[in-house]
Formats: C-alpha cells, structure tokens, sequence
C-alpha cells in the first residue's frame, strides 16, 4: 500500500490518493473503506491513518516519502 498524496482539511476531513497491490491509485475520503478489515481514519500532514473501524484506533500509518530538495 502506498500513499501518493494527502488532502487535510480542518475539523479532521479530507482524503488520501492510495495506491494497492500494484493498482491504479484511488482517492479514499476520511471514512471510507481502503481495504478489506481497513479504513482512511484520518490524515494529517504527508500521512494518512488506518484503522479497522472509523471508531477503532489507528493501526496503520501510511507516509508519503520525503521531498527531494530543487
């Protein structure tokens, strides 16, 4: 699983480009299912969190990799 890019808005809604198991990237909203047993818990900054439930805690943290300089 791969995380491609990140949209963080106030009051904890947004939504994150994912990619899985070598398929085409989608975009997943904060609540919405990502995969089987998974869903987009929330997103912050570079990052999006995972959890078997939107009520469950985070069990998996996804990164974007870090920016290569100019």
């Amino acid at each position: 699983m791969n995380l491609l890019g990140v949209l963080a808005r106030a009051g904890g809604s947004g939504s994150a480009v994912i990619a899985i198991d070598g398929k085409p990237p989608k975009t997943f909203a904060v609540g919405s299912v990502v995969d089987e047993g998974l869903v987009l818990h929330s997103v912050g900054v570079r990052k999006a969190m995972l959890a078997p439930s939107a009520s469950a805690p985070v069990t998996q943290t996804l990164e974007m990799p870090a920016a290569v300089g100019k």
